[in-house]
């Protein structure tokens, strides 16, 4: 398995794609899943005290577009609607890269709005302009890993697909876990510096993304008209035909069915976790006094260095095993974070939590996104990867929305992480009509674009 494990990393381009998770993993883990959510939530929290005395359970809350809302809730609507935002869009852009051979200037151009608007953090903004800041910069994150998962089919076979995804998702729970690190020790715990951190995150993600942009090749495109209109022509027509042959590849359909079920609620319990943990954790079993960011990062912390092993586990498992079943018992894990989550109340319960979301996290991932790319015919990467988006992030749309709806409606986040059982059975039953060696000949079958059933 390590001998596979180093093959699978020694091409320039293998090596630069999975330096840009190491990259980009730093913002999604300090921004959107501790710091950034913490900091949202005490500033929104402050600003409802400080305006008056709404609530919503036993949660401080404001009129927000004249709707009452805790800081639970806005924080779940960020996130899905910086999603929405992605699977509109990323079908189309997606037709033009493939197109364009632009796959790469799009994530460069996604790179540099996700920093820069990071990087703004670093000023003492109200809580409605952190909101729009993190928005932009979750929009920068995802729309651009449309771009970089569209690079994984040219640039590892079938074989060793599996593991360098994998391998792609272990690296970012590293670089995650360094900058998380670097950011606790150095500014918050000694000087409850909160924005700082921003600036390191943006200058980590930048500077890495540039060596990554250096290393990674872009794949030509196909013959295209050079002037503007035509571009965004063709590849509106081009997006339509794909839109129209999704159906032509039954099983790669079925299973973005599958994978937005389930992806809902992995991603959910994720970007909520820090928020959920600030509701309902408590320091030791007395019971007395809540936890603070500052106890959260550790967890979160184990999380990212348990999901290194974790990753590669999942990897043999599907290896050995199958995709199908490594997906699954990931979703059995899962489902038993969700049911743990009902009784936890003390910190030290919360760590155990984090373990098996570790356990798991990057592998059911990393191989969805392995089983999908041999799903698909070559030559049209970034434009089924962006239907792999859609599904993605619908999901991560609906999820938060629903798990915000559930917070507005019962006051509860512990209601809300329950109703997230529903997604994990669904995407399984879903998973398991999912005939991964008919959907495999049919793509090796219809590649560089030919039609369903057509030659190479």
């Amino acid at each position: 398995m390590a001998d596979i494990a180093w093959r699978s990393l020694i091409t320039r381009e293998r090596v630069g794609w999975v330096l840009y998770d190491w990259a980009n993993s730093a913002f999604v883990l300090c921004v959107i899943t501790v710091i950034g959510s913490a900091y949202f939530v005490e500033l929104f929290r402050a600003a409802a005290l400080q305006a008056g005395d709404l609530l919503v359970g036993d949660q401080p809350a404001m009129a927000v577009f004249g709707v009452v809302l805790p800081a639970a809730s806005v924080w779940s609507f960020i996130v899905g609607g910086s999603a929405l935002v992605v699977a509109l869009s990323s079908p189309f852009l997606g037709a033009i890269a493939d197109a364009a051979g632009a796959r790469k200037k799009f994530l460069q151009t996604y790179c540099l709005i996700g920093v820069l608007a990071t990087m703004a953090l670093w000023f003492g903004l109200p809580w409605w302009a952190v909101g729009l800041l993190i928005l932009a910069g979750n929009i920068a994150f995802e729309g651009g890993n449309v771009f970089y998962n569209a690079f994984l089919p040219d640039i590892a076979p079938s074989v060793e697909r599996d593991m360098v995804s994998s391998a792609g998702y272990a690296a970012g729970y590293v670089g995650g876990a360094l900058v998380l690190i670097i950011s606790l020790f150095v500014f918050i715990l000694p000087s409850r510096d909160v924005h700082t951190p921003f600036l390191l995150i943006g200058l980590w993600w930048g500077g890495f993304a540039l060596v990554a942009f250096a290393l990674l090749r872009e794949q030509p495109g196909r013959t295209f008209p050079r002037s503007a209109g035509n571009m965004v022509g063709e590849a509106w027509r081009e997006l339509k035909t794909t839109a129209r042959n999704v159906r032509n590849y039954p099983q790669a359909a079925l299973f973005l069915v599958a994978f937005l079920l389930y992806n809902d609620g992995v991603m959910t319990i994720i970007t909520n976790a820090t928020p959920f943990a600030l509701d309902n954790i408590y320091v030791d079993s007395s019971l007395s006094a809540k936890v603070e960011m500052t106890h959260l990062i550790p967890a979160i912390i184990i999380v990212q260095l348990i999901a290194v092993p974790g990753s590669f586990f999942c990897a043999w498992l599907a290896t050995r095993f199958g995709e199908k079943l490594a997906i699954y018992f990931t979703l059995v894990v899962f489902t038993a974070v969700v049911a743990y989550g009902q009784v936890i109340e003390i910190l030290s319960e919360f760590y155990v939590m984090a373990m098996l979301i570790g356990v798991v996290l990057g592998g059911v991932q990393a191989i969805s996104r392995s089983v999908f790319a041999s799903l698909i015919p070559r030559g049209k990467n970034a434009e089924f990867f962006a239907f792999f988006a859609l599904s993605g992030k619908f999901s991560a749309v609906v999820g938060p929305f629903i798990y915000g709806l559930s917070v507005w409606l019962t006051g509860s986040t512990r209601i809300a992480l329950l109703s997230l059982v529903i997604f994990f059975v669904l995407g399984g039953v879903i998973l398991y009509y999912v005939d991964l060696t008919a959907g495999r000949e049919q793509a090796l079958a219809t590649g560089n674009g030919a039609p369903p059933g057509g030659k190479r």
